[in-house]
């Protein structure tokens, strides 16, 4: 803005208030043709060097918008590499009006005003002769560029151009940056070069190619250079009933000369209408002029603007690897800069559909949950139109980002979105690889916490079985005669138990094994689950010796499963019952159809499991640390693999807290017949309570 105002300063006159001032001129030297009756002739070389004058400066005013936007264009800096400037000062002049067809924009590197060779030229059109053009061989041209220097603005001189004819060159001082220095000395410590605009002989600075008047001389005077001409090619200085009207021109003193070697004659409406369109002509110009600097600056603060964006975006997306962390703030960021009124960030999950992890503002639209239709957005967005960014990552799509403008974005701020939106996507990736590799520390911490866990417990287990049954032994391998029958046969029972719970935990350490290489299959088929639960609970008889057990199944109840998962999941839990409750308690076991679903229920009267501990219980290795498992033998395995029999089964397995206190273990499993609940008998209750 600041760069903006300057431009204004420097241009003084408005397009609108010059053109008044020029149909002003001319209706002023309208009236003096008419009614100077006395001397018509004079009044006539009156208002068209009032005209020309007019002219001559609104084309100063002009070129020097043209060299501050030249200055502008290239940030003040001519250190650039000269494709740099070139493509700068060319855009600058695209689809200008030029008055002179061979005008010459050029720029100049320089420290001193000692060589000032031109460096740059623009347009391609332009005489080569410019190019490598030494100012400072002319005194005029040198003094001009230290005044100019000194100056901080743009000034003029005239001189022997590079074909040698006499040239008008314009000047502004370059000083590496877009503000001017404040005092003389600063602009001289800081000069880098000047931005040149070079005018030909043939440039008549709006002078008309041939007066009105074939008689009339009109010419812009330089001291004794002239400058441009107009009308009758004559040498010498004007008489004294010609028209002279001083030029205010920075570092010259011109002159606008106007008279007529002949008898004045012309008519007032010939002056009037030439005042008109000279001042609408040089009103267009300006105000064309006007609205190039003003696009010219304000493109450069919109790029300058998102330039910054993505300068910042970097930084910002390394404060944190926490994605919930990032995306607020990258999203508010770019909100702001981009006039955004609604984004939305998705984010792949490991099936490859897109989820929705953060928005902020109202997106009507969802997003199309399939990563593979997107791509990347070219040109711009019309206003309240959506634009979708994928966000790649070494070349594959780890999410998406739309974005809404109410005042559209233009092809340059699509451009910035993707950019900042690849930050973002090597943002997320590296949140997602710290991710991965805290869940890798945990699972590894885990595994080796179920190594130590699994090779004390089974090492106590086989310690302690394998030796009951050699000391058993060893009393019966000794002198038979101090044994009675029935101490004979106590150990060996004694025995046979030991080496029954030893095989016991082998089968349950196989079946294990089996099931993590995913060994196990189960063949689904109907199972008379009234049939086999009380012969697996006569079965278990022995271990159960010391305990009340109620047997309540329903009859016809079929299950759809395989027979020795089931047999194994009713052991271990019968089993589990047994060790982990006191002698003379009770051990309930229901059955019933419930629906589509059979429902088993093992319920013991015992301590029971705190609730934050159910679930505990089936991990592999985990036993609940009370009195009652101190006392037992065991490893932990058992409920593990029931759950993850009966996950194979297609069924469920829970764990509550029986009636008057103790375990409740709770197993569904898919029916094999439907029997419409009107006609089922023993209704069973809700899940996780015992049946009436």
């Amino acid at each position: 803005m600041e760069i903006r105002h300057g431009l204004s300063h420097r241009r003084g006159l408005t397009p609108a208030f010059l053109g008044v001032l020029v149909a002003l001129g001319a209706l002023g030297a309208s009236w003096a043709v008419g009614a100077a009756d006395q001397r018509p002739a004079h009044a006539d070389l009156e208002a068209i060097a009032a005209s020309t004058a007019a002219a001559v400066d609104a084309r100063l005013a002009a070129d020097g918008q043209l060299l501050a936007a030249a200055s502008q264009a290239i940030g003040g800096d001519p250190t650039r590499s000269d494709d740099v400037l070139v493509a700068a000062l060319t855009s600058l002049s695209s689809g200008t009006p030029v008055v002179a067809p061979n005008l010459t924009l050029g720029v100049v590197r320089t420290r001193s005003t000692a060589s000032a060779r031109i460096a740059v030229v623009v347009p391609e059109a332009a005489s080569a002769s410019a190019v490598g053009f030494d100012l400072a061989t002319q005194p005029a041209f040198k003094r001009l560029l230290d005044v100019t220097r000194d100056s901080g603005g743009a000034e003029v001189a005239t001189g022997a151009g590079p074909d040698g004819h006499v040239t008008v060159i314009e000047t502004a001082a370059l000083f590496g940056t877009s503000t001017v220095p404040d005092d003389v000395a600063s602009r001289r410590s800081a000069l880098v070069g000047y931005v040149v605009l070079i005018l030909p002989q043939a440039d008549r600075f709006g002078l008309p190619a041939s007066p009105s008047d074939p008689d009339l001389v009109v010419r812009v005077v330089d001291d004794t250079t002239t400058v441009a001409t107009s009308g009758r090619q004559v040498a010498g200085a004007p008489p004294a009933s010609g028209v002279t009207i001083p030029i205010s021109v920075s570092g010259s003193g011109w002159t606008v000369q106007v008279w007529s070697v002949a008898t004045p004659s012309g008519s007032r409406w010939i002056v009037l209408a030439f005042g008109l369109l000279l001042a609408l002509a040089v009103t267009t110009l300006a105000e064309r002029r006007e609205r190039l600097v003003e696009r010219a600056v304000r493109d450069a603060e919109d790029r300058a603007q998102e330039l910054a964006l993505v300068a910042r975006a970097g930084p910002l997306l390394q404060q944190s690897l926490a994605s919930s962390d990032l995306l607020p703030v990258f999203a508010v960021t770019i909100a702001d800069d981009l006039e955004l009124d609604a984004v939305s960030i998705s984010l792949i999950t490991d099936a490859g559909r897109l989820v929705r992890v953060f928005s902020l503002g109202a997106d009507p639209t969802p997003l199309d949950s399939d990563a593979s239709s997107l791509s990347m957005p070219s040109g711009g967005s019309a206003p309240g139109s959506l634009v979708t960014v994928p966000l790649l990552r070494a070349g594959r799509v780890v999410g998406a980002l739309r974005a809404r403008a109410t005042p559209g974005l233009s092809a340059s701020q699509v451009e910035t979105l993707v950019a900042v939106c690849n930050l973002l996507a090597a943002a997320l990736g590296n949140a997602r690889l710290l991710q991965d590799e805290q869940e890798l520390v945990t699972r590894l911490r885990d595994v080796d916490r179920m190594k130590t866990t699994f090779v004390s417990s089974v090492s106590h287990e086989l310690r302690t079985t394998v030796t009951a049954i050699e000391g058993f032994a060893g009393l019966l391998d000794g002198d038979v005669t101090v044994l009675d029958d029935d101490r004979r046969r106590d150990y060996i029972e004694r025995i046979r138990r030991n080496a029954r719970s030893l095989g016991v935990l082998i089968e349950d350490l196989l079946d294990f094994a089996r099931f993590e290489r995913s060994a196990i299959t189960v063949d689904l088929r109907p199972i008379d689950l009234s049939e086999l639960v009380p012969q697996v609970v006569d079965q278990m008889s022995s271990l159960l010796a010391d305990h009340e057990i109620s047997v309540d199944v329903a009859p016809a109840v079929t299950a759809l499963g395989e027979l020795s998962a089931v047999e194994r999941v009713l052991v271990n839990l019968l089993s589990n019952a047994a060790k982990y409750t006191p002698a003379g308690t009770k051990v309930d076991v229901i059955l019933r159809r419930k629906d589509d679903r059979v429902v088993l229920w093992v319920e013991d009267h015992g301590p029971g499991v705190p609730e934050d501990q159910r679930e505990k219980v089936f991990e592999l290795f985990y036993r609940f640390h009370d009195r009652a498992t101190t006392a037992t033998r065991g490893v932990g395995i058992g409920l593990a693999l029931a759950r993850q029999l009966i996950a194979q089964l297609d069924g469920t397995i829970t764990l509550s807290e029986t009636r008057g206190g103790g375990a409740s273990f709770r197993v569904e499993m898919p029916s094999a017949e439907v029997q419409p609940s009107s006609t089922t008998p023993n209704p069973s209750p809700s899940t996780g309570s015992r049946p009436s």
